[in-house]
C-alpha cells in the first residue's frame, strides 16, 4: 500500500480552479453582463479557501458549495435582467458540463442593474 501524497490531491484542485475560471469567462461573455462580483461563500467554502491559502483577491468570483454554483452579476441595463440571468445560468451550466463539474443547482443573483 502506498501513502497518499499531497501531489495526489493537486490535480483535482487545479481542475476545479480551471473549471471555475472557465465558467467565469463564459459568464462574462454573456450579452448584458457588465460585472461579475464575488459570490458570498458559505462557511464550508470559506474553510476550503483558508485551507488552501486562497486570498480574497485571488479567490474565484463564483463559488461552488457542494453541488450548487453561486454567481452574482451586474447587468448593463440594456438587456432585461431576467433574460441576462437565464443566459448566465445556461452558459454556466454548459461550461460546467464541459469541465466535468456536476451541479444540482445554479443560483444567479443580479446585484446591480444598469
Amino acid at each position: 500500500m502506498s501513502e497518499m501524497q499531497d501531489d495526489d490531491v493537486r490535480p483535482q484542485e487545479t481542475g476545479s480552479a480551471v473549471a471555475l475560471a472557465s465558467i467565469e469567462t463564459a459568464v462574462l461573455g454573456v450579452a448584458g453582463v457588465a460585472d461579475l462580483f464575488h459570490a458570498k461563500p458559505t462557511l464550508g467554502s470559506t474553510a476550503r479557501s483558508v485551507r488552501h491559502l486562497t486570498t480574497p483577491a485571488s479567490a474565484p468570483r463564483i463559488v461552488v458549495d457542494g453541488d450548487v454554483l453561486r454567481v452574482v452579476i451586474g447587468t448593463d441595463g440594456v438587456v432585461p435582467a431576467p433574460q441576462v440571468a437565464r443566459a448566465v445560468h445556461d452558459a454556466a451550466l454548459a461550461e460546467a458540463a464541459r469541465n466535468g463539474l456536476v451541479l444540482a443547482r445554479i443560483d444567479v443573483r443580479v446585484a446591480r442593474v444598469g
